[in-house]
Parts: structure tokens; C-alpha cells; sequence
């Protein structure tokens, strides 16, 4: 039995619908797909070129998003993300590496560590 051939956007409809297409082979045409969709072929061993995928963030509601207040960062609901670039020499970068430390974290609970003792240590 030969596999029916179909183009991508039958493939997202019979996806969509909760087909398989393993009775299917999907053969690309001009048209376009919603980034969404080429995700969903994706996701089901259809490899869209990138020339057919389309985007674009005017579609995009983005009315659900959460309006920030002064407050967010000083109650932990947001963290700042600070970036650094710290000279080691080459022993030390071995011993990263060689342990698979990850560094950032390694890095952010050093320092919430010493700002939480230096405050503790400051007179009022």
C-alpha cells in the first residue's frame, strides 16, 4: 500500500483532528505555515524548511501580560539577572569544569551568602 501524498497544511489539519500521518506523506508546497503549526509538524517528524514558516507578532495578543509594579523586584516575584566577566586562571577553570559546576549558581549563593552574614555583621 502507497502512502497518500498531502501537503503541510492537510498534515496540520489531520494533526489537529488526532491523525497519525504515518499512512501519509507530506510533500511541501508555496504555502506558507503559522509558526504554531510548523512547531506541531515538527513535533511529529515533519522537518518544514524555515522558508515556509511565517510569524508575526502582530498576531500576538499580549493583553494577559501582567502589568510590573515597583514592588515585583524588592517582594521576589522578579529576580535581577547581573552578568559578569570573572579572570580565573587556568586551575581554576579546570576545576569547573572537570566538576561540571554550574557557575552562576555556584556565584549567585556566594554572594546572597556574604550579603546576607555582611548584614548581620553592621551595626545599627
Amino acid at each position: 500500500m502507497t502512502a497518500q501524498i498531502i501537503n503541510q497544511k492537510k498534515a496540520i489539519e489531520l494533526l489537529k483532528n488526532g491523525e497519525q500521518l504515518s499512512a501519509y506523506q507530506v510533500r511541501f508546497d508555496e504555502e506558507m505555515v503559522e509558526a504554531l503549526d510548523a512547531l506541531l509538524l515538527r513535533k511529529n517528524g515533519v522537518a518544514l524548511p524555515d522558508d515556509l514558516v511565517y510569524y508575526d507578532d502582530s498576531d500576538t495578543d499580549f493583553e494577559d501580560d501582567a502589568d510590573l509594579t515597583s514592588t515585583d523586584l524588592s517582594n521576589g516575584r522578579l529576580i535581577r539577572i547581573l552578568k559578569a566577566e570573572i579572570p580565573v586562571d587556568n586551575e581554576v577553570a579546570d576545576w569547573v569544569q572537570k566538576r561540571h559546576i554550574n557557575i552562576n549558581t555556584l556565584l549567585a549563593n556566594l554572594m546572597t551568602d556574604f550579603y546576607r552574614n555582611w548584614k548581620t555583621t553592621q551595626s545599627k
